[in-house]
């Protein structure tokens, strides 16, 4: 017990030194993140994907387009040469592969729970409730935050850099427990548009194969 006083009374200086800058900058960043998100209903957005993983031996580059609609509602669209269409429509979560002619099919609340870092991206969380928020740092245009899930820090981290004109996402970069790196980037964000009620609809292609995922 002796040999850590001195550690944590460090620790304790340090952390009662932290200048009061950054606290407020973070209220203020998370202020305006949670405004955003509950003004906003639609959301159309280009991007840019790529992922990192120990397993692969390059990383895997791909772009396409995404809307939301709140509640519960996405649709992913990934471009040729890795087509992929990825379908939210509230209950079931639609993953259709049609160079595998294959469509992975899973209810939502399994894929997404209200605690995972791409659920604040999907609409279904709410920051301050669902995360633990740190500053990573400020900028002049923009505020660094990283994202842990409060119920469960083992499902992985979302860091999120949020410009401080609109406090629109530009950059969320997802790390998972097995440190896959999916970092996402948007462009020509169009928010609160009217949005088609069928883009949140899916229905498998004919003579495609329809399996539940290997694990969720």
């Amino acid at each position: 017990m002796m040999r850590t006083s001195r550690p944590l009374a460090a620790l304790l200086l340090v952390l009662a030194f932290v200048p009061a800058h950054a606290a407020d900058a973070l209220g203020v960043a998370l202020k305006r993140l949670q405004e955003r998100y509950e003004s906003t209903k639609t959301l159309r957005t280009d991007f840019t994907q790529t992922v990192e993983s120990p397993t692969l031996s390059s990383p895997i580059a791909s772009h396409g387009t995404v809307a939301f609609e709140k509640p519960n509602r996405m649709r992913w669209e990934y471009a040729a040469p890795d087509a992929q269409t990825v379908v939210g429509d509230g209950e079931t979560l639609w993953i259709y592969q049609p160079d595998q002619k294959q469509v992975i099919k899973a209810t939502l609340g399994e894929a997404f729970q209200a605690t995972t870092p791409v659920t604040f991206l999907a609409g279904l969380g709410r920051v301050q409730r669902d995360f633990e928020a740190t500053l990573v740092r400020e900028e002049k245009e923009r505020w660094v935050l990283k994202l842990v899930p409060r119920k469960d820090a083992g499902i992985g981290t979302l860091l999120l850099t949020v410009r401080k004109s609109d406090a629109s996402v530009e950059e969320a970069r997802i790390t998972d427990p097995l440190n896959t790196v999916t970092d996402i980037k948007f462009a020509n964000e169009r928010r609160n548009v009217t949005i088609e009620p069928d883009l949140f609809k899916f229905t498998p292609p004919p003579g495609v194969d329809v399996v539940r995922p290997p694990a969720y």
